[in-house]
């Protein structure tokens, strides 16, 4: 059961998802009723995103904006403890094939029975695996060249220690924002 009086400002709740695949988003665009809209292309092939300015397919916005209200949906599981009042986020930069998703939603205010939270939403986005300098395994945002030179100049490429070599990998915040809940105890 949520209550308010065991909420605290800063306290976090979070979210992933690890599967993010050319036939997810083109199912997502199938049972949302986008290909009755005139799905736009850019979600299922590659060659029409690149003709749009694009580097592959990408995420439909609420694709990934779905995952914020379901963070939010599974905390008051299901309106069982109180209801989204509003969520609002920006949306930076795209969801890509092969990321993963981070949500995340930190409680910034508690007034009476509202909540406020900060969302961020970011992507972990793989890019090689490297052993004494030399490339072990590339993955298809190296191969597709989704990094960008900005990137690194942003600090957004990191690396890691793993069993096969060193990871690096993009972790930026694609969509950052706020949500409001309202509970009802």
């Amino acid at each position: 059961m949520v209550k308010v009086s065991e909420l605290k400002k800063g306290q976090t709740i979070k979210g992933e998802f690890n599967n993010i695949t050319r036939d997810l988003i083109k199912r997502y665009s199938k049972l949302g009723g986008f290909a009755k809209l005139a799905s736009n292309p850019i979600h299922d092939d590659d060659k029409t995103a690149k003709e749009a300015g694009h580097k592959g397919v990408i995420a439909h916005g609420l694709f990934s904006f779905g995952f914020i209200t379901k963070l939010l949906d599974d905390f008051i599981e299901r309106e069982k403890y109180g209801k989204i009042i509003k969520v609002g986020v920006e949306m930076r930069y795209p969801v890509r094939c092969g990321d993963k998703l981070i949500t995340e939603a930190i409680i910034n205010k508690i007034e009476e029975k509202r909540v406020f939270f900060d969302i961020k939403q970011k992507t972990i986005t793989k890019i090689r695996i490297e052993r004494e300098g030399k490339i072990i395994k590339r993955f298809e945002a190296d191969m597709r060249n989704y990094i960008s030179k900005k990137d690194y100049e942003n600090g957004h490429i990191k690396t890691k220690d793993t069993e096969k070599g060193i990871l690096y990998y993009r972790e930026r915040v694609n969509s950052p924002g706020y949500a409001v809940i309202e509970l009802f105890g």
